[in-house]
C-alpha cells in the first residue's frame, strides 16, 4: 500500500520514466499512497506528493482471506491451537473461534507463547 519499506526508495526512483512499471500485488486501502497511486497517479513519498509518469497495474495476488476464508482454512486444523496474530480484529476473532470450539488465541505484541 505504499506505506512503509523498500518501496518507498524506489518507487520515487522509477516514478519518473513511463516505460517502467509499478505492479500491485493486493487490494489497496482507500487512502493510502498505494490507492492514491493508481487512482490519481500521484502519492506521498517522504512526505512529498509526486506525480508518477510510470504505468502503474493492479493485479489480484493477494494471500489474504476473509473470515469465511480463513476458517474454510482452519476447518482441518479443528484440533490444532490457533494463533490470531493479524488483522484488524485478532481478539475478538480469536474469541470467535474459541466459541466455535477451537483451541484459539491472540497473544498481544511482544507476548510469548508455546504450542
Amino acid at each position: 500500500m505504499l506505506t512503509g519499506g523498500p518501496a518507498m526508495t524506489y518507487v520515487p526512483e522509477v516514478r519518473a520514466t513511463p516505460t517502467n512499471l509499478v505492479a500491485f500485488v493486493g487490494h489497496q486501502v482507500a487512502g493510502t499512497p498505494g490507492h492514491d497511486l493508481l487512482e490519481r497517479g500521484r502519492a506521498e513519498f517522504d512526505g512529498r506528493v509526486l506525480p508518477v509518469a510510470a504505468r502503474t497495474e493492479s493485479f489480484d495476488f493477494s494471500a489474504h482471506a476473509d473470515g469465511d476464508g480463513l476458517r474454510s482454512f482452519l476447518a482441518d486444523y479443528r484440533d490444532a491451537r490457533v494463533f490470531a496474530v493479524h488483522g484488524d480484529a485478532t481478539a475478538r476473532f480469536a474469541a470467535d473461534l474459541r466459541a466455535d470450539g477451537f483451541n484459539a488465541a491472540a497473544p498481544a505484541a511482544g507476548e510469548s507463547r508455546t504450542v
